[in-house]
């Protein structure tokens, strides 16, 4: 037991703040002279074929951001609050981002609550809240569980429980429209004249061609692939050129054009040598492949890795013509990279973002040279999304 002298204490106590006090009296400069800083919200430059969107939705936990990044740069312009596992995508020649969320209002229990917020990418104000029905497939972020229309007027959701559905919404009028029925398929791939295309378990493709009200025509394509040629779930797809661009496990890639009167298919071809394939290169990452659409060189993320481990990160890019298979190039990354993305401009840059060093680093695309990074975004960051219509 500690015995304290308490008139003792008093004479220390009252010694210590006379001494603060003078302390204070000498060396306070007039409170005029004391310079006050003050605080402003800018304004992010206009959206350019190099804003990159770096989603961070951590480890499925409840909350995730979003860094909007000027990829010239590798500087900061803003972020983005979000909640579990988000899909974000952008509009209107990179103006808008749409990001479709769910919130639940004890946090992680309680009452789900499935909305989509629209934000202006220079303010990063939110200019429209839309109350969507519960029920978006919640999963690891695959970017293609959502998009937006090709004009940019709907923007479309899967629905995985109770029912397989596809959420419509019109962004024109800021509203949910209906749940559309569809079979057990997955992934959204927009095409012109209101049409989007989903992948089935049956190797085909579905096409749904719908209307303002939500009222759909659907009808399958042929069996492209066979049940052993497993496709990765995260493909490539542009809704500029409606390319489609998917690798399998192995490193064949299948190609698609998506039009409104049918999927176009090309002859699969294979990236990697039978000797490289000996040597157990193969795919691996989360966004694992990119593709150039104006020079259509295709961009694979992979490395040596044995079978089955093709969502671990890779060190090197393949770089394909997508018109040939030729190979054009091999890139070291020379950092362990989960996420690949191409800016669409005549001289591009290469995005890689390594959820693991929580880092994007950038490179010239054509030379493989590494230009800049930009570090501490978030917890767990692995997920790209640039403007495919910008200049």
């Amino acid at each position: 037991m500690t015995i304290f002298n308490v008139n003792s204490k008093l004479r220390q106590q009252g010694l210590l703040a006379g001494i603060i006090a003078a302390a204070f009296a000498t060396t306070t400069p007039v409170l005029a002279d004391i310079a006050v800083e003050q605080q402003s919200v800018s304004i992010a430059p206009e959206s350019d074929s190099k804003r990159v969107y770096v989603t961070d939705p951590g480890h499925f936990q409840m909350t995730s951001q979003v860094f909007t990044i000027d990829g010239k740069t590798s500087k900061l312009l803003g972020m983005v609050d979000a909640g579990k596992l988000p899909h974000v995508l952008v509009g209107d020649k990179g103006k808008f981002l749409a990001v479709v969320n769910t919130w639940y209002d004890r946090i992680a229990r309680g009452n789900r609550d499935d909305y989509i917020e629209v934000f202006d990418t220079r303010t990063h104000d939110v200019t429209a809240d839309i109350d969507i029905p519960e029920g978006r497939f919640l999963t690891g972020v695959f970017p293609h569980m959502a998009t937006l229309s090709v004009d940019d007027k709907h923007l479309l959701f899967q629905q995985f429980s109770p029912v397989p559905a596809v959420g419509l919404v019109d962004l024109e009028n800021n509203k949910f429209v209906k749940m559309i029925d569809t079979p057990d398929c997955y992934h959204l791939f927009p095409a012109p004249d209101q049409n989007v295309y989903m992948h089935c378990r049956d190797g085909s493709l579905l096409q749904i061609s719908y209307d303002a009200d939500g009222n759909s025509k659907q009808q399958h394509s042929k069996v492209f692939h066979a049940e052993d040629e497993y496709l990765s779930n995260m493909p490539y797809y542009s809704d500029v050129t409606n390319h489609l661009v998917w690798p399998d496990y192995e490193g064949q890639i299948f190609q698609a054009e998506l039009t409104a009167s049918g999927a176009k298919f090309k002859k699969p071809f294979e990236v990697f040598t039978e000797e490289e394939k000996a040597q157990n290169w193969r795919p691996g990452g989360w966004q694992l492949i990119t593709v150039h659409d104006k020079t259509n060189e295709l961009y694979l993320l992979a490395d040596q890795r044995a079978e089955w481990t093709h969502k671990s990160p890779s060190r090197y890019v393949f770089v394909v013509d997508a018109n040939t298979g030729k190979r054009l190039r091999r890139i070291e990354l020379k950092h362990d990279v989960d996420s690949i993305a191409v800016s669409q401009d005549d001289q591009p840059y290469l995005f890689a973002l390594s959820a693991g060093d929580k880092t994007m680093y950038t490179f010239d695309a054509k030379t493989g040279k590494q230009l800049s990074e930009i570090g501490n975004l978030g917890r767990y960051p692995h997920i790209l999304t640039l403007p495919q219509d910008s200049e």
